[in-house]
C-alpha cells in the first residue's frame, strides 16, 4: 500500500461485445453488481457472476462483459491522494480523504451482507478507515467515534472504528465493507551486533463444530456419528496472560468454517458462552481441560474450557469441536454385552448380505442443474464398496464421492452455452485440495473411457477444486453448480453425511476475443442514442442520458419530437390524463399519476423496479425507474 491511501470507488458500465480497463490504482476488488464478467489479468481468467467479487494488486486487469446486457462492476481501491480523481473509463463513486495506511503485511478483507429492514449488523475496524458501499436500499451508519450517515443505494463513506450498519426503508439493503486487517507482530530482538531479527510466532485456529445425538458420549465422537452444525455452540477463544483471560474478538470465516488469525505465541482458552437448544456442553478431542475434567466436555463457562497453545511448532490449530445432547450424559450409549442364554441382541447389528437378497442401495448421484450434453462415451456404473450396517439410529456415511466432467465449448463466456460443449476424454488435470492443504490428484482418481473423473473414499469436508490444465484452445473455467472462491483460485464444493456424493459439470471456454475501441456502435449514457449520432448529428452529452437535465432521456426527447437540450421542451401528457388530476402524486413519489401513466411507472409504487430509487428521483437523475439494474451511480 502506499505511505498516504485513499479509498476509491469506481462503477463501470461495460456494453456487450465492449471492454473496460481498470483505471491505475492499488490493491482493491472487482464487485460485479449486475450480469456477469470475465476479469483477465495477464494469463489468468475469472469468471464472476453478480455479487461476485476477487481480488487484485494490479491496475493491468481487463473486464469484459457476458451476455446481452450491460454489466455493471465496481473496483474498490486503495490508490496514493494524487490518483483519488482518476477514474478512467469509469464513473466515480467516491474518494476518501487521505489517511496514514497502516505498515506492514497486511490482509485486506472484502465482506457482503444482506440486510432485511431494521436488521443490524457490525463490522469490526482497526486503526485505518473502513469503506462501506450500498448497492441494494438504504442503511444508516454508526461508528464508534461518534459519527453517523444515511447511505442509499451507489452512495459510500468511510468510517473510523467498529461499524453498526442498520437497515433503513421498507426493502432489504445490500452492504459492502472492506476492512485493512491487523498488522502481524514481530518479535523484539536486543540490539546485538551482527543479530538476525527473528519473526514472532504468528498462528491461527480454525473450527469445525459437530452436532452429536443422543446417546453418543466424547469418547465415542467422530465425524461419522456426528453432523457438521456451526450453529451448535457460539465459542469465544482468549489469551490466557498468565493474571487474566483477555478476549481476541469474534471469530472470521475461511471456506465457511469460523477461524481466528493473527494469533502470536503463548496460550488461549477456547470456552462457550451458550448453545443451540437441546444441546449444552462441548469436547474438543486432543487439548488439555482447564478447570474442570476435559474428557466429559465443559458446559458455558466462562471459567472453564480447553487450552490451546500457539507455538513454532504448532501455530495453525485445525480442531475438530462436538457438541452433545442434554440428556447425553444422563443415558450413556449401551455397551455390547456378552451373551447370555436367553440371547440379547446388542443396539449396533452388523449385517452380513445374504445370497440371493439385494444389497442396501448407495446413495444416488446427485442431480446437476446444467443440462448436460450426451457424453462421448457411456460411462460403465460402479457400485460404491461400502459396509452395511444397521441400527436403531439411521447409518450415515463417514466417506464420499466426488464425480465430475471436463467439457470444451466453441463459445466464450459472453455466449456460454452448455448445449455447444462436448466431454472431453483426455488433454487436461484436475485436483480437489482440502482444508488442511492435502491435495488428490488426478492420479488419486479414476478415470473411466469417457474422460469421466471419480475420486471415491474421499474423506468428508469442505474442498477446493481446481483444474491446472484447461483443454487445447481454452482460456478458463466455469463451474456454475459451485461457488467461487472469494480468491479466484478455484470453486468450493462440500460433501458431508445428508449428502455424501458431490457431481458437477466443468466448461472450459476460449478467451473472449479483444475488441478494438470504437470497433462497435456505443451508447456510452444507455439512451437510446449511439455516442457517435449524439455528438455529429443531436449535439447531445454521450455522457449524460438527460443532456437538459428535464427529467426525459435524450433518445425519449428525440422519439417524442422534442429538444434534448432544452429543459423547457419534454414530453407533455394527453390532455385527458391531465384532466383527470395531474397534480396528484397518489405513491409520494415525486411524480404525479399523470406522469406516472406517461412513464409506464406504477403510481401507487414508489419504487416501481424494486431497486431503492424512488421513480421520480430515477427520473430526475436520467436513469430508468423501471429497470432494477439502471440506477444512479452516485
Amino acid at each position: 500500500m502506499p505511505d498516504e491511501a485513499v479509498w476509491r470507488v469506481v462503477f463501470h458500465s461495460i456494453d456487450p461485445g465492449s471492454a473496460a480497463e481498470l483505471s491505475v490504482g492499488g490493491p482493491g476488488f472487482i464487485l460485479v453488481d449486475t450480469g456477469g464478467v470475465v476479469v483477465a489479468e495477464g494469463e489468468r481468467s475469472t469468471l464472476l457472476a453478480p455479487a461476485e467479487a476477487s481480488f487484485h494488486a494490479s491496475p493491468a486487469s481487463r473486464l469484459i462483459p457476458i451476455g446481452e446486457r450491460p454489466t455493471g462492476v465496481f473496483a474498490l481501491d486503495l490508490v496514493p491522494p494524487e490518483a483519488a480523481d482518476d477514474a478512467g473509463d469509469g464513473i466515480p463513486v467516491y474518494a476518501s480523504d487521505p489517511f496514514q495506511a497502516p505498515q506492514g503485511s497486511r490482509d485486506i478483507d472484502l465482506l457482503r451482507d444482506l440486510l432485511e429492514p431494521g436488521e443490524s449488523t457490525t463490522v469490526i475496524g482497526n486503526s485505518a478507515p473502513v469503506l462501506v458501499l450500498v448497492t441494494l436500499g438504504a442503511l444508516r451508519v454508526e461508528a464508534t467515534d461518534g459519527s453517523t450517515a444515511s447511505l442509499r443505494v451507489g452512495e459510500a463513506g468511510t468510517f473510523s472504528g467498529d461499524v453498526v450498519l442498520t437497515a433503513e426503508g421498507q426493502v432489504p439493503s445490500t452492504v459492502i465493507a472492506a476492512v485493512i486487517g491487523r498488522e502481524a507482530p514481530v518479535a523484539a530482538v536486543a540490539a546485538t551486533p551482527g543479530a538476525t531479527p527473528v519473526p514472532a510466532t504468528v498462528g491461527s485456529v480454525q473450527m469445525t463444530v459437530y452436532a452429536c445425538p443422543p446417546l453418543v458420549e466424547p469418547d465415542q465422537a467422530s465425524p461419522g456419528r456426528c453432523l457438521r452444525d456451526p450453529e451448535a455452540v457460539a465459542l469465544e477463544l482468549a489469551r490466557d496472560d498468565g493474571a487474566a483471560l483477555r478476549d481476541v474478538g469474534p471469530s472470521s470465516e475461511r471456506q465457511g468454517l469460523p477461524t481466528w488469525d493473527g494469533l502470536s505465541g503463548g496460550d488461549y482458552i477456547l470456552r462457550a458462552t451458550s448453545f443451540k437448544e437441546g444441546f449444552d456442553r462441548f469436547f474438543v478431542p486432543g487439548l488439555e481441560g482447564i478447570g474442570g475434567n476435559g474428557d466429559d466436555g465443559f458446559g458455558a463457562d466462562a471459567s472453564a474450557g480447553y487450552l490451546i497453545p500457539i507455538s513454532p511448532d504448532t501455530p495453525d490449530q485445525a480442531l475438530e469441536v462436538y457438541v452433545f445432547a442434554e440428556d447425553s450424559a444422563a443415558s450413556p450409549a449401551p455397551q455390547a454385552a456378552e451373551p447370555e442364554p436367553t440371547g440379547s441382541a446388542s443396539v449396533i447389528l452388523v449385517e452380513t448380505p445374504v445370497p440371493g437378497q439385494a444389497p442396501s442401495p448407495t446413495p444416488a448421484r446427485a442431480p446437476t442443474a446444467t443440462p448436460r450434453p450426451a457424453p462421448i462415451v457411456t460411462a460403465t456404473p460402479r457400485a460404491t464398496e461400502s459396509a452395511i450396517i444397521s441400527s436403531t439410529a439411521v447409518a450415515r456415511p463417514q466417506r464420499g464421492t466426488v464425480e465430475i466432467r471436463i467439457l470444451g465449448c466453441v463459445d466464450t463466456a459472453d455466449a456460454f452455452d452448455p448445449a455447444n460443449c462436448a466431454q472431453a476424454a483426455g488433454g487436461f488435470d484436475a485436483r480437489l485440495v482440502s482444508e488442511e492443504g492435502e491435495i488428490l490428484e488426478l492420479a488419486d482418481a479414476t478415470v473411466s473411457e469417457d474422460g469421466s473423473v471419480t475420486w471415491q473414499n474421499v474423506p468428508l469436508g469442505t474442498y477446493l477444486f481446481q483444474q491446472p490444465e484447461l483443454l487445447p484452445g481454452t482460456a478458463t473455467y466455469y463451474t456454475p453448480d459451485l461457488q467461487l472462491a472469494d480468491n479466484g483460485t478455484g470453486y468450493v464444493l462440500t460433501i458431508d453425511a445428508d449428502e455424501p456424493v458431490a457431481s458437477f459439470d466443468v466448461f472450459n471456454l476460449p478467451a473472449a476475443p479483444v475488441v478494438a475501441a470504437g470497433s462497435a456502435p456505443l451508447d456510452s449514457d444507455g439512451d437510446g442514442i449511439l455516442d457517435a449520432d449524439e455528438t455529429a448529428i443531436y449535439g447531445t452529452d454521450p455522457g449524460n442520458a438527460d443532456s437538459d437535465f428535464d427529467g426525459v432521456a435524450d433518445g425519449a426527447e428525440i422519439a417524442a419530437g422534442t429538444d434534448p437540450l432544452d429543459p423547457a421542451s419534454f414530453p407533455v401528457v394527453a390532455e385527458s390524463a391531465a384532466l383527470a388530476g395531474s397534480d396528484t402524486d397518489s405513491d409520494g413519489d415525486g411524480l404525479s399519476d399523470a406522469d406516472e401513466a406517461a412513464f409506464g411507472t406504477d403510481p401507487n409504487n414508489p419504487d416501481s423496479d424494486g431497486d431503492g430509487w424512488f421513480d421520480g428521483d430515477e427520473v430526475n437523475l436520467g436513469t430508468d425507474s423501471l429497470d432494477p439494474a439502471s440506477f444512479p451511480a452516485t
